[in-house]
């Protein structure tokens, strides 16, 4: 599309390649992006190129008024430059993550399981612990009632 010599007049490439211009937004509409898209609607266009990690600004000279026809629009990304094909693959998607108090109250919630989990084992070795030991006053037990029980003369 931006490549297109047909229509250069419309979308075409900065003269450093590191960004692109659409000029008079409702012909490029019109003529131009429902031939590559689904819709050729400018705001979802540009609701898309922003969910790409795209940046827009727009060059519209203050005296050219504020009609579509008059609009220049820039657009730029760091990985959509020109000449360069192979980095497109690194042009994606906004991810949704969740937000920095979500991912705080996640981190906190990892961390209270792993402490629990090490309660636990120490909940386990202790257990173990004290059953050894009553096993230990149980065996002293039976040897004291043997020793100083009924019938040992003392």
């Amino acid at each position: 599309m931006i490549n297109d010599t047909e229509s250069s007049h419309l979308i075409s490439w900065t003269d450093p390649g590191t960004s692109f211009i659409i000029c008079n937004p409702g012909e490029f509409c019109r003529t131009v992006l429902g031939n590559h898209f689904t819709h050729n609607n400018f705001s979802s266009f540009v609701r898309q190129l922003n969910k790409y990690g795209f940046h827009k600004y727009n060059r519209t000279p203050a005296e050219g008024g504020a009609t579509s026809d008059a609009q220049i629009w820039e657009f730029s990304h760091n990985k959509f430059l020109r000449g360069r094909p192979d980095l497109l693959g690194e042009v994606k998607g906004k991810s949704h993550e969740p937000d920095a108090p979500m991912k705080q109250v996640a981190a906190q919630l990892a961390s209270l399981r792993e402490e629990n989990q090490r309660i636990c084992e120490q909940l386990s070795t202790e257990r173990q612990r004290i059953d050894r030991l009553v096993l230990v006053v149980n065996h002293l037990w039976d040897a004291v009632e043997k020793g100083f029980g009924p019938g040992s003369g003392s």
